[in-house]
């Protein structure tokens, strides 16, 4: 088990030090530290804290931890929020571990994953963080059952007007597939949104 640890943690390093930003990247690497170190409670609260700061490469290695129990008692509806969020945020190496745990967790499960999904990062939104913008409007599309093309456009109309310019062509596409009607009441819904994450 020892050395299985020691794997994971020394992997997780080398794949994740490369895409991380400077100060997220030391906070990371002290994570690690802590962990190698054998000093888990501190580690797994500090993961905690920087997956809650919608850093995804620690919310990957969260939802792993999570999903082994090697560290800390198997959580698998934490582990599948962790695991999706960073999906959303582009690692789609996570959707490894969102396969196995889906073979745990019931589809009602999983819708009530997503809608507490969708409640952290529109806080997060709130708070001016870019990437949630643009990991809600990929939830809105793509993970809800039909597809909720109306959220889909206003928030990426909103990643858009917030400079985030990846997110035009998807703006675009979803524009295509809607009426009038739910055309018009996307853009009022982006322009509302989007006052209240500049206020």
């Amino acid at each position: 088990m020892k050395k299985l640890i020691q794997i994971i943690i020394l992997s997780l390093l080398f794949v994740s030090s490369y895409s991380l930003a400077n100060e997220k990247k030391q906070k990371l690497q002290n994570i690690y530290i802590l962990l190698q170190e054998k000093n888990f409670e501190e580690g797994i609260k500090n993961l905690q804290i920087l997956s809650e700061q919608n850093d995804i490469d620690a919310q990957l290695l969260y939802s792993k931890i999570l999903f082994s129990g090697d560290l800390t008692p198997q959580d698998f509806e934490n582990s599948y929020f962790w695991g999706f969020s960073a999906l959303l945020g582009g690692l789609k190496k996570a959707s490894n571990i969102l396969e196995k745990l889906s073979e745990y967790l019931t589809e009602e499960q999983i819708r009530d994953i997503t809608s507490k999904l969708i409640e952290f990062l529109e806080k997060r939104a709130y708070e001016k963080d870019k990437r949630a913008i643009v990991q809600i409007a990929k939830i809105y599309e793509n993970f809800t059952e039909p597809p909720d093309l109306i959220n889909a456009y206003t928030w990426y109309n909103i990643a858009v007007a917030q400079g985030i310019k990846t997110a035009k062509s998807k703006r675009d596409e979803v524009l295509n597939s809607l009426n009038e009607k739910d055309l018009l009441d996307a853009q009022s819904l982006s322009i509302k949104l989007f006052k209240k994450i500049n206020n």
